[in-house]
């Protein structure tokens, strides 16, 4: 599957953090074509912010709260976003590339044209996201939750899903044969449609109860 990848200006002005982004919210603005490297803004608050055509590299923004954020066109390249809150944001063609996620909260936010690449995000808590156009890529999501999640024309490729929960998930069209989801919580209604192998498939049965006579 091919999705939009972000379409960024051929260059980008050096920006700020966390003082660029707070004063564009106290004035009501959005931040734009913005280049951040190297900063740092821990446990700071973002709420509600637009955010476009921007990029963070090897930035530490663990603990930071981006809640109602708009993104668009925007890169995250090595960044630590760990037990940050994106509840209730909007992600379009955006791309976490080698990010740490640990504990990162997306709850009811919606991802469209959306790349998880070589990420670390056990314990992730996407509940209630709707996620269309989206690749997880060689990434990891152990113990993470997808509870009510909605699932549309999403590519799981070489993920580690141990102990993910897919409770109350429609799966149609997923496919789960490259990935490890050992441990993984699967409500046997949704699994209608979705794609395992036959190691996987075995397990499964194994999860519900079935006892199967070799």
């Amino acid at each position: 599957m091919e999705i939009f990848m972000p379409h960024l200006p051929p260059s980008l002005d050096k920006g700020t953090l966390p003082q660029e982004i707070l004063w564009a919210i106290e004035d009501g603005e959005a931040i734009r074509n913005k280049s951040f490297f190297s900063c740092f803004s821990e446990k700071y608050s973002f709420v509600k912010s637009d955010i476009s055509a921007c990029r963070f590299d090897t930035c530490s923004l663990a603990g930071a709260d981006f809640s109602g954020t708009i993104f668009n066109n925007v890169v995250f390249k090595d960044c630590d976003l760990s037990s940050s809150s994106f509840n209730n944001s909007f992600f379009g063609r955006t791309v976490f590339l080698g990010c740490r996620l640990m504990g990162a909260r997306f709850s009811s936010s919606g991802f469209n044209n959306v790349l998880f690449e070589d990420c670390t995000a056990s314990y992730g808590n996407f509940t209630s996201c709707h996620i269309e156009k989206t690749i997880l890529r060689q990434s990891r999501f152990v113990d993470a939750v997808f509870t009510e999640a909605s699932f549309k024309q999403t590519e799981l490729e070489e993920c580690d899903l141990t102990g993910a929960d897919f409770m109350h998930v429609g799966l149609k069209g997923c496919d789960f044969t490259s990935s490890m989801i050992s441990g993984a919580y699967f409500e046997p209604l949704n699994l209608r449609g979705a794609i395992f192998s036959p190691e996987q498939a075995v397990m499964l049965i194994r999860n519900l109860g079935v006892i199967i006579k070799e």
